[in-house]
């Protein structure tokens, strides 16, 4: 709607002008926006029209707040702030050249194995920062993993559990449940149903994610309860396979703790 788009330069002019539209992320427009001093360009995300009418923005920019401080490591890309535009709520980060492996994946299929090994580094280094913090990034998927020249980054950690935060208490899960793909959320978040959000994202939440991509890289295609191991679908070592098995686990007790730690069975 031309009505969201002059919204939105309303709430962001006159230091930033809105350039253009791009594909949007579930139920969330996104819009890239340049600074007028030619400075570093702005993603804003706009989140849907249910969440938007009962957000507190004034505490959901101290939730951002609060994760842009606790989140400056690389290869995590935290938040810039939010606002509201209209009846509807944007967060923004930086933008980020290059594609995000949702993008990869849709174009050319399974990633090569070195590529694959690479950005599991990356992203399990981002979560290792993030949990380190006490974080979760609560909403790991494709869309979330951006791929540019030599590097993987993470965006939107904490950004579901933020949101969270700043809707009226009584609502639990509702943000996870308007912003989070299912696929990639672990068994013990799911509502019955087929709801999200029934609990709180916690790190081994994290790690059912991350077993979900570590197969979709592989393969192509998430996995599902009727998939064969992934050492019988393609050559892949030993601790890989483990790894994935270990992140995939039903019970999150038999998942690692962490990024950190799962990072550490990599090396």
């Amino acid at each position: 709607m031309a009505d969201l788009r002059t919204a939105l330069q309303d709430a962001l002019g006159p230091i930033y002008r809105v350039e253009r539209e791009v594909r949007p992320v579930g139920a969330c427009r996104m819009f890239v926006a340049l600074e007028a001093a030619s400075g570093p360009a702005l993603l804003v995300k706009v989140l849907p029209g249910e969440l938007s009418l009962v957000l507190d923005t004034a505490l959901l920019e101290r939730e951002l707040l609060m994760l842009a401080e606790r989140l400056s490591a690389p290869p995590l890309v935290p938040p810039r702030g939010s606002g509201r535009a209209g009846a509807f709520v944007y967060h923004s980060r930086a933008f980020v050249e290059g594609t995000t492996l949702r993008a990869w994946l849709a174009r050319n299929g399974e990633l090569p194995l070195r590529r694959a090994v690479d950005i599991l580094r990356d992203v399990l280094t981002a979560l290792a920062h993030a949990h380190a913090a006490h974080i979760a990034h609560g909403d790991l998927k494709p869309e979330n993993v951006l791929l540019t020249e030599g590097h993987t980054l993470v965006a939107d950690t904490g950004i579901v559990g933020a949101v969270e935060r700043s809707l009226p208490r009584g609502a639990p899960g509702v943000a996870a449940g308007a912003l989070c793909a299912a696929t990639y959320v672990a068994p013990e978040r799911r509502a019955p149903g087929g709801k999200n959000g029934a609990a709180a994202a916690t790190p081994a939440d994290d790690m059912f994610a991350v077993g979900v991509l570590v197969h979709e890289m592989l393969t192509g295609r998430p996995p599902t309860p009727e998939s064969e191991p992934l050492e019988e679908v393609r050559s892949v070592p030993p601790w890989l396979a483990e790894l994935e098995r270990r992140c995939l686990a039903v019970d999150p007790a038999g998942r690692w703790a962490d990024g950190g730690a799962a990072l550490a069975a990599m090396s």
